[in-house]
């Protein structure tokens, strides 16, 4: 594959700062979702970076100076908030951590359960130290992004899937409360991440249309992720919202909680969403992670990175090209390397439609 891209002219914060400000750009804004996969490149374990703050840090560090990516971020991700309420996590030293023990497993009693320090409860100091060292080393040059998890996700992480499915039909009231403590226990640990300045992004799997129907989303996902995100939104710029698997049903839904944009799994059609709700909202995404970064090829990334490009670089609110949910740990360097520079290859704006064909 020819390096035929032309070299950055601007850095990541100047570059997705003037995307975001309708101001002209080098290039399309490029997301990874590097996820642990930044331990790999940097020769550390998993179980290591997850729970030492200067390796979880130095690991992201690491990855961007590797690839030259625009978005940095680390973050709990959907266990983190059940965590500090008492789940007990397993750390794999080469896979990504697991809930071991569920607070709530064998219970539905909420009043044992307090809303945790930011300061204190389970690895919350840990991440606020690793935010600031990324934020003390690359604040000035690469946006910084926080992930954390969103509702439904976070009552999973408390309660284990089997029983949580069970409850949303023979005990909704005890749902609605656990959902609401999910929201009340993040907002005071999302006030510190913002304060240090990162974007929040709110991952939500548990919502996806390959567990619950649409109805159900609307019931028990809908009203809180729109709580969460009003919450937010207050103190910080609106998060984006990802959630996994096949939400064209919702897709509407999701825009109307008021994100700030929405993160599409690669089971949506990037055409079609951009046909539902381009107009109401930035969308994200959505290289595939498995098929396309993990077992394909340079090439394959390549034409990968035209797809999604061709299908949404109109979109009325606006585009960014990213993975369809967060890299797999093992990818091959050089597959990463293509997805950056295809955006550097394909992206250059303003956008020249012919080079997506």
């Amino acid at each position: 594959m020819a390096n035929n891209y032309r070299p950055d002219l601007m850095t990541p914060l100047e570059r997705v700062t003037a995307f975001m400000t309708g101001r002209p750009y080098d290039r399309i804004p490029c997301n990874p979702s590097m996820g642990d996969h930044a331990a790999k490149i940097s020769g550390m374990k998993v179980s290591e970076c997850h729970n030492s703050a200067q390796k979880m840090a130095r690991a992201q560090i690491t990855a961007y100076r590797t690839y030259g990516h625009d978005f940095v971020g680390l973050g709990p991700g959907h266990s983190g908030v059940a965590e500090a309420l008492g789940s007990k996590l397993g750390f794999p030293d080469y896979g990504t951590p697991y809930v071991a023990k569920f607070a709530l497993g064998d219970t539905t009693d909420l009043s044992g359960l307090d809303i945790p320090d930011p300061l204190k409860a389970g690895r919350f100091p840990l991440f606020l130290d690793a935010l600031d060292i990324l934020v003390e080393e690359l604040g000035n040059e690469a946006p910084i992004g926080f992930v954390i998890g969103g509702p439904m996700s976070t009552a999973y992480s408390l309660r284990g899937a089997e029983a949580l499915m069970k409850d949303l039909y023979l005990n909704p009231e005890f749902v609605e409360d656990l959902l609401d403590l999910c929201v009340r226990s993040a907002i005071p640990f999302l006030k510190e991440v913002a304060k240090r300045g990162a974007g929040i992004l709110i991952v939500d799997p548990v919502s996806s249309g390959s567990l619950i129907s649409p109805g159900l989303f609307r019931k028990f996902s809908l009203p809180y992720l729109k709580k969460m995100i009003g919450e937010i939104s207050g103190f910080s710029s609106p998060p984006v919202l990802h959630i996994c698997g096949d939400t064209r049903k919702v897709l509407k839904d999701m825009a109307d909680t008021g994100a700030g944009g929405l993160s599409l799994d690669n089971a949506v059609d990037l055409a079609e969403a951009k046909d539902q709700v381009g107009a109401e909202v930035l969308l994200i995404g959505n290289v595939r992670p498995a098929a396309t970064m993990y077992l394909g090829t340079p090439e394959l990334v390549e034409e990968n990175v035209r797809e999604c490009l061709r299908k949404a670089y109109d979109s009325p609110k606006g585009f960014l090209l990213a993975l369809g949910c967060e890299l797999p740990i093992k990818t091959p360097p050089e597959n990463v390397h293509a997805l950056v520079n295809a955006a550097r290859k394909y992206g250059r704006y303003p956008y020249n439609p012919e080079l997506f064909n």
